[in-house]
C-alpha cells in the first residue's frame, strides 16, 4: 500500500487521553504511513456547487484542505452549547462527504455516546440492559428510584464515571433532580444491579473481540479514571457474542462494551465509542490501537 496520511479527529482546545492518540500514531507509522492531526475546532467546512470541502488551519496561518483517505475519530471536544455540538458533529461528517472513511462513522458514534439513544437500540436489539427511565420531569424520577430500590443517576452524555451518583432515597435523589432541571439536563435513572465489586470490558474491533478486562472497584464506581484497578480476565462465549452484537447494533467500527456479571446473568451497560485503553494495554497486553489502525487500512483498501 502506498504511503498514505490518516487522520485522528480531535479538539485542538483540550487533549483527551493522550496516550491513546499516541498509540494511534505510532501503530500509523509503523505501518508506513503519516499520522495527521485534525483539530475539529479548527476546521474550515466550504460548501459549493457538488461538494464540501474540509480545510484546517492552526492559529493564523493559512487554511490548508484536509486530503486524508481515512480517519480516526477521537473526540469533538466539550461542547458549551447544542448549535457547537451540531457544528462540530457536521464539520466531521464533512470529512466523510469529501471522501475519506471516519472511524467509527460520525453518526454512529454520536448516538453510541447518547445513553438514552444507545440503551434504546440495544434494547430494541433485544440485548440485556438494566431498566431505565429517563425523562424531565423530577416526579417521574422520584418515582423511578423508588420503585428500584437502588438507582444510579447519569448524565445522558457523559464519561469516565464523572457526575455519577448511587441513591437509595427518592428524596435525596429528588434534590440531584432539581439541580439537573436547573441546567436544563434531562434526568437518567438507571436499575443499580447487584455485580460484585467490579464488571468487565470486552473490547471489540471489526466485528472481533480482541480481549476483555475486569475492572475491579475500589468503591461502586468501576471506571478506570476513578481508581478502579484492570485485571486480565477470561472472555467468555457468551461475553463475547454480546460485546460484538452491541458494536454491530449501533453501527460502529470499534467500541468498549461494559459487562456487569449478575445474579440474573450477564447486563450491558454502555458502549463506549471512544474508549480510552490505557487499563485495558495494562492488563492484558493488547494494544486495540494496532487493531484499530489495521481495521482502518482494510476499510480504505476496499
Amino acid at each position: 500500500m502506498d504511503l498514505m496520511k490518516i487522520g485522528i479527529v480531535r479538539p485542538y482546545e483540550v487533549e483527551f487521553n493522550p496516550g491513546d492518540v499516541a498509540d494511534l500514531e505510532e501503530a500509523i507509522r509503523k505501518r508506513g504511513h503519516t499520522p495527521v492531526r485534525i483539530y475539529v475546532d479548527m476546521l474550515e467546512v466550504r460548501i459549493e456547487r457538488g461538494r464540501a470541502a474540509v480545510r484546517q488551519a492552526v492559529g493564523r496561518g493559512q487554511p490548508e484542505e484536509v486530503d486524508v483517505p481515512g480517519a480516526i475519530l477521537r473526540h469533538l471536544g466539550i461542547f458549551r452549547d447544542f448549535e457547537q455540538f451540531l457544528y462540530r458533529m457536521w464539520a466531521a461528517r464533512a470529512l466523510e462527504e469529501a471522501g475519506a472513511y471516519v472511524m467509527n462513522p460520525v453518526l454512529a458514534w454520536a448516538a453510541a455516546g447518547d445513553k438514552m439513544a444507545a440503551l434504546m437500540k440495544l434494547a430494541k436489539a433485544g440485548l440485556p440492559v438494566p431498566p431505565t427511565v429517563v425523562t424531565e420531569n423530577m416526579f417521574i424520577g422520584y418515582r423511578a428510584v423508588a420503585e428500584f430500590g437502588k438507582a444510579v443517576v447519569k448524565q445522558i452524555r457523559g464519561a469516565m464515571g464523572y457526575g455519577v451518583f448511587l441513591v437509595e432515597d427518592p428524596d435525596v435523589a429528588f434534590h440531584i433532580f432539581s439541580m439537573f432541571a436547573n441546567i436544563n439536563k434531562p434526568i437518567y435513572v438507571q436499575k443499580y444491579l447487584e455485580k460484585g465489586p467490579g464488571d468487565y470490558r470486552v473490547v471489540v474491533v471489526g466485528g472481533r473481540a480482541i480481549g476483555a478486562e475486569y475492572r475491579r472497584g475500589e468503591g461502586w464506581k468501576t471506571n478506570v479514571a476513578q481508581g478502579a484497578k484492570p485485571e486480565p480476565a477470561k472472555l467468555t462465549a457468551e461475553m463475547e457474542e454480546l460485546a460484538v452484537r452491541a458494536v454491530e447494533v449501533l453501527g460502529l467500527d470499534y467500541g468498549g462494551v461494559d459487562i456487569a456479571e449478575t445474579p440474573d446473568g450477564y447486563y450491558i451497560l454502555e458502549v463506549n465509542p471512544t474508549m480510552s485503553w490505557q487499563g485495558f494495554k495494562q492488563a492484558t497486553g493488547i494494544n486495540p490501537a494496532e487493531h484499530i489502525v489495521d481495521h482502518l487500512l482494510e476499510k480504505i483498501k476496499k
